[in-house]
């Protein structure tokens, strides 16, 4: 990439907070909570919870417990989960890991773990269930002169770290695309009830809030510059038994439409992640279907194939889940998939 870190940084009183790695993760301090960003692989802190783990190893040579309790969207990487895990650093992980460390210490009872729906995260934590919420380490692709935050490629529960939190640590990757400024749609109208009202969707389109995260800028403590690319697995060829269940529920879709329980369009399309998702999507894309939109939870690769043939007109996720050769497709033509993909928090 040829910008620096530092060229993401606009806000002049922000860039004061700049530190190291090793210095931001040297102020959290063991038994506390703390929310960090990433969603399968997407968007995660990628030098902080690195950081942390040799802090963690450190003070267990010396003989002190360190713990903490690691609150994410869901899945993340090796460089977070796995180098938390390798130390015994955490005491609770919610809501979902994929990291075969934290499993092998969850499975043995090493490590505590809450396995909830990832769309009541939000909720849980703004009703107070599941304790305080002390820290957020949260990755952006920028800040704005206003002190303004531009989101990474993933949004997940960043906005309710950043607003709940007492302290927030920052990492600002310029490995992430600039150009993804404006596709992302943060919604604050959000609130409890009695005073909850109707979410405003009525389709995927829709935007129904700003791009960026505003918070109060006195909770930012730290500011890390990095320059690290996302982390997330590549999708195997899809095999026979993938391409016949796709087959299977590409029929399915055909006859609904012919009895008219289905507009030709189909309804907004929610597809899993994984090479069976991907088998249906490739056969969406290979079959009569068009003007096609998408609510999800990801963005995977079948989807961008779907996007670039123009048959799915509109997606909204809450991150990219891309092979490495898909996330090389969509930084490449960014210009063309930014008007087609509106990123939002994960319990919207």
């Amino acid at each position: 990439m040829s910008n620096t870190p530092a060229s993401r940084i606009h806000s002049s009183v922000l860039r004061s907070k700049i530190v190291s790695a090793e210095e931001a993760a040297a102020l959290i301090p063991s038994g506390v909570n703390v929310g960090m960003s990433g969603f399968t692989g997407a968007g995660y802190p990628k030098a902080v919870p690195g950081a942390l783990a040799r802090r963690i190893m450190d003070a267990n040579l010396a003989g002190q417990k360190f713990k903490i309790g690691v609150w994410t969207g869901a899945s993340t990487a090796p460089e977070l989960d796995g180098a938390l895990a390798m130390v015994d650093g955490v005491n609770l992980r919610l809501p979902y890991q994929s990291d075969p460390r934290s499993r092998n210490k969850i499975n043995a009872g090493e490590m505590e773990y809450l396995d909830i729906h990832l769309s009541h995260v939000a909720q849980f934590v703004w009703f107070g269930f599941l304790g305080k919420l002390d820290w957020a380490v949260v990755e952006v692709s920028g800040i704005l002169e206003d002190g303004r935050l531009v989101p990474s490629s993933s949004i997940g529960n960043n906005k309710t770290w950043l607003d709940l939190a007492d302290k927030i640590i920052l990492e600002v990757n310029s490995w992430q695309s600039e150009k993804l400024e404006g596709m992302h749609d943060i919604y604050y109208g959000t609130a409890l009830p009695p005073n909850r009202l109707p979410i405003p969707i009525v389709k995927p389109s829709d935007r129904i809030g700003v791009p960026y995260f505003d918070f109060p800028k006195d909770k930012i403590v730290a500011i890390v510059e990095t320059n690290s690319p996302d982390r997330n697995s590549p999708f195997t060829p899809a095999d026979d038994a993938s391409r016949k269940i796709a087959g299977n529920i590409l029929d399915f879709l055909a006859q609904e439409v012919k009895k008219g329980r289905l507009p030709e369009q189909l309804l907004p399309i929610q597809s899993g992640v994984g090479n069976i998702a991907n088998a249906v999507l490739t056969g969406l894309n290979e079959g009569n279907f068009s003007n096609l939109t998408s609510y999800t939870e990801v963005i995977q690769d079948g989807m961008l194939d779907l996007m670039k043939s123009g048959k799915l007109t509109m997606a909204s996720a809450t991150a990219f889940s891309l092979s490495p050769d898909a996330l090389d497709e969509l930084y490449g033509n960014l210009d063309e998939y930014r008007k087609r993909i509106i990123l939002r928090p994960q319990e919207i």
